[in-house]
């Protein structure tokens, strides 16, 4: 496990050149490391990562199966209506890159929220994923009239008064029975940022 900073991508990605996550934590731990999954590069938070071939594949497997429970922290621009609930609205990447509720056909997507408490005129939520696929807090909480503190490719625009350095998501605990040892394994990495905290 790694706690995620802000401004760091996990992986290469094409047209940047910058070091990733993985090379840092392979160059720490003098051993290649891999990643089992994704966290946006302004995401901060808990991640995991695997040492070697076999537990990246099995881990994997256990994202794939959703085997793998993930609950983030988001600061919403706006209150969620209603203030708890299912999201089931497949996503797509339109032509611009950007990955929207689809129309017709798309991805499976499937968030569940809950609202934990205001700050300021912002809203913090539980998001408890139950598929992971790119971009989704993002893209479904846009959908619901309510983007990220700081998302402007989702639609937030910032009030008098207010500045975010970044997206406002936090990847806050994991939770899976790891394929190696059979024993549970719960992860809780609370976020720097104040106003994230629960």
């Amino acid at each position: 496990m790694v706690d995620k900073p802000a401004g760091l991508l996990v992986v290469p990605a094409p047209g940047r050149s910058n070091r990733t996550l993985i090379d840092r934590v392979s160059q720490q731990l003098g051993c290649k490391a891999f990643a089992v999954h994704r966290l946006d590069e302004d995401t901060t938070g808990a991640m995991v990562v695997a040492l070697d071939d076999d537990v990246r594949v099995a881990m994997e497997s256990l994202f794939r199966a959703h085997a793998v429970q993930r609950d983030y922290l988001a600061l919403l621009s706006s209150a969620p209506s209603p203030a708890a609930g299912r999201i089931e609205a497949a996503l797509e990447v339109g032509g611009d890159g950007i990955v929207r509720v689809a129309k017709v056909g798309g991805q499976r997507a499937i968030t569940h929220y809950a609202t934990l408490g205001r700050r300021d005129r912002c809203t913090l939520v539980r998001c408890r994923l139950e598929t992971g696929r790119r971009n989704q807090i993002r893209a479904h909480m846009a959908a619901l009239g309510s983007p990220l503190a700081g998302d402007r490719k989702y639609g937030w625009r910032a009030r008098p008064g207010e500045s975010f350095p970044r997206v406002m998501l936090h990847s806050w605990r994991l939770e899976f029975r790891h394929p190696g040892t059979g024993s549970e394994v719960l992860v809780e990495v609370l976020p720097t940022e104040p106003v994230l905290q629960p």
